[in-house]
């Protein structure tokens, strides 16, 4: 009687992990069945060829058909931004994911082709071309320290214009697409082909290489882009902390700090 029980609480819980989208395995650990990721940018042109991130964007997918024994009951998704997670997603199966599409017509086309075939886990990848030609610019200087920036930056490119006001220059993660720092031009040139502007705060940003992006103002106050760049700083790597072992004092890069007990 007891081994009948045994058993039958073993088919319980097998089907229990197959309806939750996984398989359990004997030997510990799970492998996923269902769901899946995809992670959505747009770009832009660049005028001597090649393609600029602007940022991640919107993806929205449907299911086609399955290859091969599928599971999942979503087939179908709409959401923002960057890498998306489809939880439920059938798979293995032919998709059609778009990026830059759940919310009207952010992309002109898709740099990546919308039929994909994605498996279990499967992280994919939808990118998208926005309207707009940008301008290469030149910066100087190229690379520079964290830790003693320079004063002022010069940026010499084209099509600068301050009819409205004086470009803004954007500095930008090329991988997550977070603002990492903003400034305004101090001069431009009369045809527009170079501004100076001083260098913003970058005392939390951390060693590596981003994208500068120029924009000139509009007479409604908004922003153009007409040009980008990049620069490589260094001198403040990334290291990550590990938290003090229970019942020493310190703080953890997450979660409150454990105050020190009194010195004996």
């Amino acid at each position: 009687m007891y081994k009948h029980k045994i058993f039958l609480l073993s088919v319980v819980l097998l089907f229990a992990s197959v309806t939750s989208g996984c398989w359990l395995w004997p030997f510990g650990g799970a492998q996923v069945v269902s769901g899946f990721k995809v992670t959505a940018k747009k770009y832009v042109q660049m005028v001597g060829g090649g393609f600029f991130f602007i940022s991640p964007t919107t993806a929205r997918g449907t299911w086609q058909y399955d290859n091969g024994s599928a599971l999942g009951n979503t087939t179908s998704f709409a959401a923002c931004c960057g890498t998306i997670t489809v939880p439920d997603g059938r798979v293995p199966a032919r998709w059609l994911i778009f990026a830059g599409a759940q919310f009207g017509n952010e992309c002109i086309g898709q740099l990546t082709n919308p039929n994909m075939d994605v498996d279990p886990g499967q992280n994919r990848t939808a990118n998208c071309l926005v309207a707009g030609i940008f301008f290469p610019f030149a910066m100087s200087p190229a690379t520079f320290n964290l830790q003693s920036p320079p004063a002022t930056m010069e940026l010499t490119g084209s099509n600068l214009n301050t009819t409205y006001g004086l470009p803004r220059i954007e500095y930008m993660d090329p991988y997550s697409g977070d603002l990492l720092a903003i400034t305004t031009a101090t001069s431009v040139s009369g045809d527009g082909t170079w501004l100076q502007a001083t260098t913003p705060d970058l005392s939390a940003v951390y060693s590596g290489t981003f994208s500068v992006i120029i924009s000139n103002k509009l007479s409604d106050g908004r922003y153009e882009v007409v040009g980008t760049s990049t620069v490589d700083a260094y001198g403040r790597d990334f290291t990550f902390e590990e938290p003090p072992p229970p019942g020493e004092c310190g703080c953890p890069p997450t979660g409150p700090c454990i105050e020190c007990g009194p010195v004996s």
